[in-house]
């Protein structure tokens, strides 16, 4: 291909090079900046999310033996790889083998997190995956490179690896790239640790609160007198009525879990936790529906918590209750 026709080719991919690089960069941030994902269980947390995987992800046996057992592990790794792919794209160190992690990095989200969504174009992983093919393929063709400036500095050749360098030159060029891009994501990794750890201020995570109307309702709400609920209760028939609602833990799974009161007066239960990425649904009064605040899904309490609309086509798990016909007490059936 003519010279002027290939740097009209990585023109043409800039923005592509620049969106998904600096979307990974931003997501693994994100990731670290969250209080709540580097945790092994709770709403939003990458213990939960693991967990969900496990059960609707093809990759679940891989899933179980590997990611369960440590978490933590696998969400410091996601996170900091997602920081030296953006990194790797955007400044065009190791630009090649960035892009070859970032189409595995999307291709597993696309096996895991965006499995459960249908139809498949719906699914936001899809599309990052043949973006970085592409520019795994296409390369950065010198544009926007600071690789240049980094080997003036270390007394390298500053023109970049020809077919016909030295192999000795093209291996330590590509090696103090490398040096330098883990150099850098380890510093903007520690920035954002730090940040993290200074306090909720710089917390990026949605709260269930955020749906406006709604519940939130106590995990352990009082009886009507005020005084706490018997063990094995959870709530009380006409507390739950009266507010529409009432959230609990299931102590089976430890999830969070939800009581809702349709409209006939029947009180239904649920986990709480989103069938897409593990975040903690609330009930909303407007509709009468679970909301995820997360990602939008909809789930319908009135017809087994069935998908209405949102990023899957997976029901909440249905919870069975009991209700002591006498006192109204009311507890999650062994």
């Amino acid at each position: 291909m003519p010279r002027d026709r290939q740097l009209s080719l990585q023109h043409a991919l800039l923005p592509l090079r620049f969106f998904v690089g600096g979307t990974f960069l931003f997501a693994g941030i994100d990731k670290l900046l969250d209080p709540a994902f580097l945790r092994v269980a709770g709403p939003g947390s990458i213990g939960e999310q693991l967990t969900t995987y496990s059960r609707i992800s093809p990759l679940a046996p891989l899933v179980e033996a590997v990611a369960l057992p440590a978490p933590l592990v696998i969400g410091v790794l996601i996170a900091g790889l997602e920081i030296a792919v953006g990194l790797g794209a955007l400044t065009g160190l190791a630009y090649r083998l960035c892009a070859l992690f970032g189409a595995l990095l999307a291709g597993t989200l696309f096996l895991t997190a965006s499995w459960a969504i249908r139809p498949y174009y719906l699914g936001p992983d899809l599309p990052y995956l043949f973006g970085w093919i592409t520019l795994a393929l296409a390369g950065h063709g010198g544009l926007y490179v600071v690789g240049d400036s980094i080997e003036r500095a270390f007394s390298l050749a500053p023109s970049p690896a020809l077919p016909g360098s030295p192999p000795a030159d093209r291996t330590r060029r590509g090696l103090l790239q490398l040096v330098v891009l883990a150099a850098g994501s380890l510093s903007v990794a520690g920035l954002a640790g730090m940040l993290s750890a200074i306090g909720p201020a710089f917390a990026s995570g949605p709260a269930t609160s955020a749906i406006p109307g709604a519940d939130a309702s106590s995990s352990a709400p009082p009886s009507e007198s005020g005084a706490s609920l018997a063990p094995g209760v959870i709530a009380m028939l006409a507390s739950v009525r009266a507010q529409r609602s009432t959230v609990f833990t299931d102590p089976t799974s430890g999830d969070p879990a939800v009581l809702v009161a349709l409209a006939d007066g029947t009180i239904v239960a649920f986990d709480a936790v989103c069938t897409h990425a593990a975040c903690t649904v609330a009930f909303d009064r407007l509709s009468g529906n679970l909301l995820c605040p997360c990602h939008g899904a909809i789930f319908d309490p009135a017809h087994g918590a069935r998908v209405v609309d949102g990023p899957t086509d997976q029901p909440l798990q249905s919870l069975p209750i009991r209700i002591d016909p006498s006192t109204g007490a009311i507890s999650v059936a062994g």
